[in-house]
């Protein structure tokens, strides 16, 4: 690695490079070799946001094999904390994420898509503020919302379908110290938001993300007026999962943005 002087000063150079480095992630590794500050700059973009497939256009794929490799360095550990599984682990890979997640003690923003409940045991110690899953796989015997994983979390996005679904399976929602923001995804009625809503008091914003390509059922007036009136409700149209995801996780606006404005609007009302 050459270490060479900065020819420019120094915090525009930084500029320079971080510009760089976010607009186009694969090129990160090159950048590295320039000189040692501008590795220091640029790792923690490089592994702030980690996904392991359909990355954005103009960012970098993760192979489970080397990230698990790098994050051996305590200091690179340290860098990743938005992580998202989207596809299925075959036998080896799984292996490598759990040592991932044994390592990375800053992962704070987590996608699982798909069935992933080997790895529940060791999402426990992490602190996770924000949890995107498919909850009744993680949980097959049933959604403990008491776990440990829950007791930080702020944001909670549930693909699980709720076609059969009866409040008693939901009610250990109201468990979740901190829960603010709830989105309910893949699922075609609105039985259970009145009883959500009213459990769960703590909760500023639930959000009911509706398929273009699912016809809602017919709900009861009831349910309906229940949730007209109150402004914590908010139905929209769901947009794709880690892409959405993606780009909240990289600062820019996601599904719940819009959502923070009309709650923040609905408190002066």
């Amino acid at each position: 690695m050459l270490e060479s002087e900065p020819r420019l000063p120094v915090e525009l150079e930084r500029q320079i490079f971080e510009l760089a480095a976010t607009s186009h992630t694969p090129l990160i590794p090159n950048y590295l070799l320039v000189a040692r500050r501008v590795k220091i700059w640029l790792e923690p973009i490089l592994y702030s946001v980690v996904v392991f497939s359909d990355p954005l256009p103009g960012h970098v794929s993760f192979d489970p094999a080397r990230l698990s490799a790098a994050v051996q360095s305590p200091v690179i550990s340290q860098y990743v904390e938005n992580l998202c599984v989207a596809h299925i682990l075959v036998r080896s890979s799984l292996r490598h994420l759990l040592r991932i997640l044994a390592r990375c003690s800053s992962i704070r923003n987590l996608v699982l898509v798909g069935n992933h409940s080997d790895l529940l045991p060791s999402l426990s110690a992490l602190p996770l503020r924000r949890l995107s899953a498919n909850l009744s796989k993680a949980f097959p015997s049933g959604i403990d919302f008491t776990h440990p994983v829950f007791s930080r979390i702020t944001h909670l996005h549930s693909f699980d379908r709720l076609h059969d679904a009866q409040w008693e399976e939901w009610r250990g929602l109201a468990a979740i110290p901190n829960l603010t923001h709830l989105a309910f995804q893949r699922q075609r009625n609105l039985w259970i938001y009145p009883n959500v809503l009213s459990a769960c008091r703590q909760v500023q914003v639930l959000i009911h993300l509706e398929s273009r390509l699912r016809t809602p059922e017919i709900v009861p007036q009831s349910v309906i007026d229940a949730l007209a009136h109150d402004t914590r409700f908010v139905s929209m149209p769901a947009p794709p999962i880690t892409t959405d995801w993606q780009i909240g996780a990289r600062g820019g606006e996601d599904f719940l943005d819009p959502c923070r404005e009309l709650y923040c609007q609905a408190k002066f009302w």
